[in-house]
C-alpha cells in the first residue's frame, strides 16, 4: 500500500435550489453579460442499491497493508480525523481490485448515512471539475478508471474543488486506474493504491452474509477449486452470488459451476454430440432460443427453421405437422417451456442463452455475417420476431465486446445506409443499446461523436445518430447527447437540422432537463463561432415552431399575475428571451425569428401574460427598426387576437421610451442610463 497525501440590478427575489444561482436583470439584453451557476451544470447523481450497500457494509476483504492495518482502513481515518480532514479521496486500483466496493466501505465507515452517498453519472465527453458537485454533507462517487488521459486542468481544477468540497463538508471519492492517475505535481490529492484481495476470501464473507449455510459449497465438490489462486475479486463476488441464488440441491450446484465457467465445457459437448446433419435443426433452435429468450414457442420454432434455411438446410415436407414433439425439442437443447407458451434456455440453467450465443460467435466466426443478417431479417415490420426488437439489441450487445466484434457495429452502420427500414429500425436499437453499455459504451458514444462531426457522413447515418441522441442516451446523458446533436446542426445539409430539429423537441419534451436543453441551444445561438451560432438560431426557432407537436411551455408573467416567481420558470423566462434575441442577430435565422415571433402573437395556444411580457423582451431597444416595425404593423393574415396583442405592445414599448426611468429607455441608452 502506498498512500500519498498533502496539503446588474434585481428587479425580483428568486429562490434558487440546490446549488442553483439566478441572476435577474432588467434593460437590453444585449448590453448585459449573463453568468449562470445552475444546478443541472453539475453532474447528476444517482442512489446506491441497498443490496451493495449490504455487502460493503457487512462482507468487506481490506487486504493489510506493509503497517498490518487495513489498506481501505487507512482510507477511513482519512475522512474522520479531527485535523486536515480529507474531503477528496482517490481510491487507485487495477481492474478485480474492489474499487467499487472498497468506495462505500470507506464512506460508510466514515460515518456518511447511507442516503447521503450516490453515484455521479458520467454525462460528459472529457472530465471537468467545475461539473463535479459538492452538495452539502453529501458524499458522492466518481468513477474514472475508463479515462486513461485526464487532462491537466482537471488535475489543477481539483484544488478549487477541494476548498468548495471542505467549505460544504462534502466528500468525493475518485475510482481510478494506476494506468489513468498521473496528477504528478499538478494536484496532491490524498491517493489509496488497492492491492487485489483473496477471491476466496471475498467469496466466502459474501456468502456468509448472502448465503451463511452453503459457505462449505465453496470447498466440496464440485465447484472446489473454480477459483483460481489469482482470480480478481469480482470473480469471488460473483461466485457467491450464483450459489446463493441456486437451487439448494446437487443440480444447484451443478449449474453453478457451469454457469459460472460461462457453460464452456456443456456447450462444447453438447455442440460435439449434436454434429451430425440430422443436428442442424436443433442447433438452430438452440440459437434462436437463446436470441430470442422468453419469447413465445411460435416465434423461437419459426426463427429457427428461418436460420436453418438460410444456411442451406430445407425443412422436411409437411410443415408443422413433420419432426419430433416441442417437448423432445426443447429436451435437446436442454429449454424449458414457461407459463406464457414461452421458450427459455435460463430456467433451470443461468446465463446459457448468452453463453451459447458466445460460443457460436467464437467458434464459427464464417456464421457472423448471417446471423447478423438473420436477426435483421426475423426482426423486420409484420416479421416473426419484429415485436421483440429491444430483446435481440440486447443480445447482440455482448457479441461487439469479443474478438470480431467490431462488425455488430460495421453491419449495423450498413444497414444504416440501406433503404430498408427494418434494417435501420434494428440498427438504431442496437446503437442505442451499445452506447449505454457499461463497458461498449464510451467507445460508441465516440463513434457516434465522430459520425455527427464527418462532413461526408451520410442522410441515413445523420438520422441516425440524431435518433439515438434522442432516445434513451439523451435521457441519460443529455450533455453527451447534445454535444452529437450540436456538430450535427453544424452541417449545411437540411437533412441534419431537420433531424437534429426533432431529437431536440423530444429532449426538451422531458420536464427535468428542458432548462439543461434550452441553455444549451441559447449558449450556441450566442457563440462567438460562426457555424455554431447558426446552429444555435436554427435550432432554437425549431423549438419556437408554434404548428410543431412539442411546444416549450411558456411560464406566466408573474410580475402581473401576482404569482409566486421559481427559479426555474425565471430561468427559462430569461432564456427565452436571450435565445430570441441571438435568432434575431444572426443574419441567417432574422427572417424566420421575426415569423415565429408573430405567429406566437397571432397564436390562441398562448396566454397574453405569456407572450406579451416576453414580446416586450424581445423587441425592448429594436423599436423603430424595419424588422420590429413590420412585425409590430402585422399582415393580413395577422389573427385578430394577434392585432390587439400587438396595439398592447406597442403602447407598452412606446411608453416605456418615452419615461426617463423605464427600461426602454435603458435600453435605447446602452444600458447604464447614459446617452
Amino acid at each position: 500500500m502506498t498512500v500519498t497525501e498533502g496539503t446588474g440590478t434585481v428587479q425580483q427575489q428568486v429562490e434558487a435550489t440546490g446549488q442553483a444561482q439566478v441572476t435577474q436583470v432588467g434593460g437590453d439584453y444585449a448590453e448585459h453579460h449573463h453568468q449562470y451557476v445552475r444546478g443541472w451544470q453539475y453532474l447528476r447523481s444517482a442512489g446506491v442499491d441497498d443490496g451493495e450497500l449490504d455487502l460493503a457494509e457487512h462482507a468487506f476483504v481490506d487486504p493489510p497493508g506493509p503497517q498490518g492495518s487495513g489498506q481501505v482502513a487507512q482510507a477511513v481515518s482519512m475522512l474522520t480525523r479531527p485535523y486536515n480532514k480529507s474531503h477528496v479521496l482517490v481510491l487507485c486500483g487495477e481492474a478485480g481490485t474492489g474499487r467499487r466496493t472498497a468506495a462505500l466501505h470507506a464512506l460508510r465507515k466514515a460515518g456518511v448515512p447511507r442516503k447521503q452517498i450516490s453515484w455521479l453519472v458520467l454525462d460528459w465527453d472529457q472530465p471537468r471539475t467545475e461539473q463535479i458537485p459538492h452538495p452539502e454533507g453529501r458524499a458522492c462517487i466518481l468513477d474514472l478508471t475508463d479515462y486513461r488521459d485526464l487532462s491537466e486542468d482537471f488535475y489543477t481544477g481539483l484544488a478549487d474543488y477541494q476548498k468548495q468540497a471542505q467549505a460544504a463538508d462534502a466528500v468525493l471519492v475518485i475510482l481510478a486506474d494506476p494506468n489513468g492517475w498521473n496528477p504528478r505535481t499538478l494536484a496532491t490529492v490524498p491517493t489509496v493504491h488497492l492491492a487485489h484481495p483473496s477471491a476466496a476470501k471475498v467469496a466466502e464473507d459474501h456468502l456468509r452474509h448472502l448465503a451463511a449455510g452453503r459457505v462449505d459449497w465453496l470447498t466440496n465438490a464440485p465447484l472446489k477449486g473454480l477459483l483460481a489462486p489469482d482470480a480478481p475479486a469480482s470473480d469471488g463476488a460473483r461466485l457467491a452470488r450464483l450459489i446463493a441464488d441456486a437451487e439448494d440441491d446437487n443440480d444447484g450446484k451443478t449449474a453453478v459451476g457451469k454457469q459460472f465457467t460461462d457453460w464452456k465445457h456443456h456447450l462444447k459437448t453438447w455442440f460435439e454430440e449434436h454434429s451430425a446433419p440430422g443436428d442442424l435443426q436443433e442447433r438452430a433452435l438452440l440459437i434462436a432460443s437463446a436470441l430470442l429468450k422468453g419469447a413465445p414457442a411460435a416465434v423461437v420454432l419459426g426463427a429457427a427453421d428461418q436460420l436453418f434455411t438460410q444456411v442451406g438446410g430445407e425443412l422436411p415436407r409437411g410443415g408443422a405437422l413433420s419432426g419430433r414433439d416441442l417437448d423432445k425439442r426443447l429436451a435437446a437443447i436442454g429449454a424449458s417451456p414457461t407459463d406464457d407458451e414461452g421458450i427459455s434456455l435460463e430456467k433451470k440453467q443461468r446465463g446459457l442463452s448468452e453463453a451459447a450465443l458466445k460460443y457460436v460467435w467464437r467458434q464459427r466466426p464464417q456464421l457472423r455475417p448471417v446471423l447478423l443478417e438473420w436477426a435483421s431479417q426475423i426482426s423486420a415490420p409484420n416479421k416473426i420476431a419484429a415485436r421483440h426488437l429491444q430483446r435481440i439489441a440486447d443480445c447482440l450487445v455482448p457479441l461487439s465486446l469479443l474478438p470480431g466484434g467490431s462488425t455488430v457495429l460495421s453491419v449495423a452502420r450498413g444497414w444504416i445506409e440501406t433503404d430498408r427500414v427494418a434494417h435501420r429500425q434494428l440498427a438504431i436499437h442496437i446503437l442505442e443499446t451499445m452506447a449505454l453499455h457499461p463497458i461498449a459504451g464510451a467507445a460508441v458514444r465516440k463513434q457516434l461523436y465522430d459520425w455527427a462531426q464527418q462532413k461526408s457522413t451520410s442522410d441515413q447515418l445523420t438520422t441516425a445518430v440524431a435518433a439515438v441522441c434522442a432516445g434513451e442516451l439523451g435521457q441519460r446523458y443529455p450533455r453527451v447527447a447534445l454535444t452529437r446533436l450540436r456538430l450535427l446542426a453544424s452541417r449545411d445539409d437540411h437533412q441534419a437540422r431537420n433531424a437534429v430539429a426533432g431529437a431536440i423537441r423530444t429532449l426538451v419534451s422531458t420536464p427535468e432537463q428542458r432548462i439543461l436543453v434550452l441553455s444549451e441551444i441559447v449558449e450556441w445561438a450566442e457563440s462567438t463561432i460562426s457555424t455554431i451560432r447558426k446552429a444555435g438560431a436554427s435550432t432554437f426557432l425549431a423549438l419556437t415552431d408554434i404548428t410543431s407537436d412539442i411546444l416549450l411551455p411558456l411560464p406566466a408573467d408573474q410580475e402581473n399575475t401576482g404569482a409566486t416567481v421559481n427559479a426555474p420558470d425565471a430561468l427559462a423566462s430569461q432564456l427565452f428571451v436571450r435565445g430570441w434575441r441571438a435568432a434575431l442577430q444572426e443574419p441567417t435565422a432574422v427572417q424566420a425569428a421575426y415569423q415565429h415571433l408573430a405567429a406566437w402573437l397571432d397564436s390562441p395556444k398562448l396566454e397574453d401574460d405569456q407572450i406579451l411580457p416576453l414580446a416586450a423582451q424581445v423587441l425592448r431597444g429594436y423599436v423603430g427598426q424595419e424588422g420590429p416595425s413590420n412585425l409590430l404593423v402585422g399582415s393580413p393574415d395577422s389573427s385578430d387576437l394577434g392585432r390587439a396583442r400587438r396595439a398592447q405592445l406597442f403602447a407598452q414599448l412606446i411608453s416605456e421610451v418615452a419615461s426617463p426611468s423605464g427600461p426602454g429607455a435603458m435600453a435605447l441608452s446602452g444600458g447604464d442610463g447614459t446617452a
